[in-house]
C-alpha cells in the first residue's frame, strides 16, 4: 500500500471514530435531557398536586397558617418514588386589577432527581363568595319604590370597615320590574361598563337596573338564590355552625347574630318590631314555603347588619346594611309609605357577603368552589 493510500484509510479511520464518539456523545446528552425532562414533569406535578391538597385542607380551616418551611408527606404520592416537597402558607397582600387585596399566599417547591419545580398560590382571605343573584346593594323581583323609600342605596363597592372601593360594585338598585324613585331616596352605585356613581337625588339613570329578565324566573327560595340544593341552609342553621340558630317564632332568637339565622314564619305571620341585637353578621333568612313571611320595622342595637339578608317581604327598613339585601317575594309593598328610612342605608360589600356566606361555602370537600383562588403561579 502506497503512502498515500495509507494517509486515506488512517483519516477516515480517524473521522469515524470522532464521528462515533460524537454520536456517543450526542446519545448520552439526549437520554440525559429526557430524563430531565421526565425528572422536571414529575417535579411539576409534584408541585400542583400538593397545592391541591394543602388547599384542600386550607378549606377546611381557613385560619390555618405555617409561616414556616414544612414538608410535604413522602408517602402521599407513594407511586412516584423518592420525592421532597416543601411549603409555606401565609397572609399577604397582592394587587388585584388595581386594587390592594388582603390575601393568602401558598408556596410549594418539589424537588424530584435533580429537578426541582415551584408553585405559589394566592387565595383569598375570605373563602365565600357573592351569589350571581345579588346584582344590586337591594335586589328583587317586585317592586321596590315603597319598600325602599327615602334610604340610601349605593352599590359601589364597600369593605368590612365602610371604606369605598373604587369600579368594584353592582347596580344600586336591580328589579324584574319598573322602579320610580318618588320618595326622593339617595341611590348611587356601579353601572354595567364599571363606572361608579355617588349617592344621589335624582340618581343617574345607570345604576337603576329595571326590568331584568333572570332567564327563566326569579329565585323564589333562599337556597336557590344562593345557588344551593334546598334544604341547605335550612340544615346549616339547625347544626348551629359558626353560631347559625332555626327559629320557628323570633322571640327565641340568641344574640349576637352569627352564620346563618333562619327565621320561618308560618304562612302569613308578620315579624314585628324585628329586633336583630348588637352588631348582627352574617346571613338572614326570613322565609316560608309561600313567600309571604313579613318583617315589618327591622333595626338593630347601635349597631349595622353586615351580610347578606334574604327575605320575602321587609317593609319599615330602619336599619343600616352592609352587604346587600335580596327580597324574594313578588308581592311587595305598593300602598304604605314609610317616612323614617331616610337616616338609613344599604351599602354593597363583597367582603360582608363573603364573609357571610363562607359558612355556607365551606360544606363539601375539596378545594374547588370553597377557595377564591386569585392567582396561581408557577
Amino acid at each position: 500500500m502506497g503512502k498515500g493510500s495509507l494517509i486515506i484509510v488512517l483519516g477516515a479511520s480517524m473521522v469515524l471514530s470522532v464521528m462515533n464518539l460524537q454520536l456517543n456523545k450526542s446519545s448520552e446528552q439526549a437520554v440525559e435531557n429526557m430524563v430531565a425532562y421526565y425528572n422536571s414533569s414529575i417535579a411539576r406535578d409534584i408541585a400542583n398536586q400538593s397545592a391541591s391538597y394543602l388547599l384542600s385542607q386550607l378549606a377546611d380551616s381557613a385560619s390555618w397558617r405555617v409561616t414556616s418551611p414544612a414538608s410535604i408527606p413522602s408517602d402521599l404520592f407513594s407511586d412516584i418514588g423518592s420525592y421532597t416537597a416543601t411549603y409555606i402558607i401565609k397572609d399577604t397582600v397582592i394587587w388585584v386589577s388595581g386594587v390592594e387585596r388582603n390575601a393568602i399566599k401558598l408556596g410549594v417547591t418539589a424537588v424530584y432527581g435533580k429537578e426541582s419545580h415551584s408553585v405559589v398560590v394566592y387565595a383569598d382571605r375570605n373563602f365565600g363568595y357573592v351569589p350571581p343573584v345579588v346584582r344590586g346593594a337591594f335586589t328583587a323581583d317586585g317592586p321596590l319604590d315603597n319598600t325602599i323609600s327615602d334610604m340610601q342605596i349605593d352599590g359601589r363597592d364597600h369593605d368590612w370597615n365602610w371604606k369605598y372601593i373604587p369600579g368594584s360594585g353592582v347596580f344600586g338598585i336591580s328589579s324584574g320590574t319598573s322602579f320610580s324613585n318618588t320618595k326622593n331616596a339617595r341611590i348611587g352605585g356601579t353601572d354595567a361598563n364599571g363606572i361608579d356613581y355617588p349617592l344621589n337625588f335624582p340618581e343617574h339613570p345607570n345604576v337603576v337596573e329595571q326590568n331584568y329578565k333572570w332567564g327563566g324566573k326569579f329565585p323564589d327560595s333562599p337556597d336557590e338564590a344562593l345557588g344551593y340544593p334546598e334544604g341547605t341552609l335550612k340544615a346549616i342553621a339547625q347544626s348551629g355552625k359558626e353560631g347559625s340558630q332555626y327559629v320557628t317564632n323570633p322571640k327565641d332568637l340568641r344574640y349576637p347574630l352569627r352564620g346563618v339565622t333562619y327565621v320561618e314564619l308560618a304562612s302569613g305571620v308578620t315579624w314585628k318590631s324585628a329586633n336583630l341585637g348588637e352588631s348582627p353578621e352574617g346571613i338572614l333568612v326570613v322565609h316560608n314555603a309561600s313567600l309571604n313571611a313579613k318583617v315589618d320595622n327591622i333595626h338593630t342595637k347601635e349597631s349595622a347588619f353586615k351580610g347578606i339578608i334574604l327575605a320575602d317581604y321587609m317593609f319599615h327598613l330602619h336599619v343600616d346594611v352592609l352587604g346587600a339585601v335580596v327580597l324574594l317575594s313578588p308581592n311587595l309593598e305598593t300602598k304604605k309609605e314609610c317616612k323614617g328610612n331616610q337616616d338609613h342605608k344599604v351599602f354593597y360589600s363583597s367582603e360582608a357577603i363573603k364573609r357571610a356566606t363562607k359558612v355556607v361555602a365551606s360544606e363539601g370537600s375539596g378545594w374547588k368552589g370553597r377557595v377564591p383562588i386569585l392567582g396561581w403561579r408557577e
